[in-house]
């Protein structure tokens, strides 16, 4: 006699549906566990949903596939990966590309600075996995390459977690105008902006945050709308005990 069927684990995510308007800034709110980088997993077309449909401007990411999906969407991780190589060929990663699109996007994240200081500029050997950089240098200079593939969707998953908060605030206001990505003078090329996020005031700056809880949005709108929310206000609490 067959034994009972064991129930599988339950999905990552669930009854989960929002849209994201072109040009929007989403920060995507939620506790460890949550599903956030299922969700940007899924976005990326980096694993398939077992159920429903991912859109990107109206195709299903399953029918682009990974390669074609990284032709829309240009995510950043927290753990950036920089070629051992110069600072210029990290940012380009073989493309053709001008000096004046390198110096919009190295300016938009506030990178034109500490380039021009290194010892050959744009020409400066990092090391393996830019190891003579800092962190925030290093995080910095993977959000500067994502922009220069001129992408629909930028998603930062928690990608400024070791630059300065104000340099970061900056950054997140360059990046709204996005001067890194404009492609004509009647095309600025602003992306969406997806970020998933643990500091508040990076949270106050989104358009909309979406607040991820055990798998589903369990709620959407502002920071201060959201405050309503008890679970959110509680993780907010948090992000900004843990900020002091």
């Amino acid at each position: 006699m067959g034994g009972a069927r064991q129930p599988g684990p339950p999905p990552v995510l669930a009854d989960l549906s929002f849209q994201i308007q072109p040009g929007e800034s989403v920060a995507m709110v939620g506790a460890t566990g949550s599903g956030k980088s299922t969700m940007v997993s899924l976005l990326c077309g980096l694993v398939q949903p077992t159920a429903g449909r991912v859109l990107l401007g109206g195709v299903d990411v399953s029918d682009l596939g990974p390669d074609g999906a990284a032709g829309v969407v240009a995510p950043v991780l927290q753990e950036t990966f920089l070629v051992a190589d110069t600072v210029r060929a990290t940012l380009t990663l073989g493309h053709d590309i001008s000096a004046e699109e390198i110096d919009a996007a190295l300016e938009t994240v506030a990178a034109d600075g500490f380039v021009e200081a290194l010892s050959d500029g744009l020409d400066t050997v990092v090391g393996e996995r830019g190891a003579t950089l800092s962190g925030g240098q290093r995080q910095r200079l993977a959000i500067a390459r994502a922009l220069l593939r001129r992408p629909r969707v930028l998603v930062l998953d928690d990608s400024t977690s070791a630059v300065d908060p104000t340099i970061e605030a900056g950054i997140l206001r360059n990046l709204r105008v996005a001067p890194g990505t404009r492609r004509t003078a009647s095309d600025p090329g602003v992306p969406t902006l997806l970020v998933i996020a643990h500091r508040l005031a990076t949270i106050r700056m989104a358009d909309r945050v979406l607040f991820l809880d055990g798998g589903r949005i369990a709620a959407s709108g502002s920071h201060e709308e959201l405050l309503d929310v008890p679970a959110y206000a509680a993780l907010a609490r948090a992000y900004e005990e843990a900020g002091q």
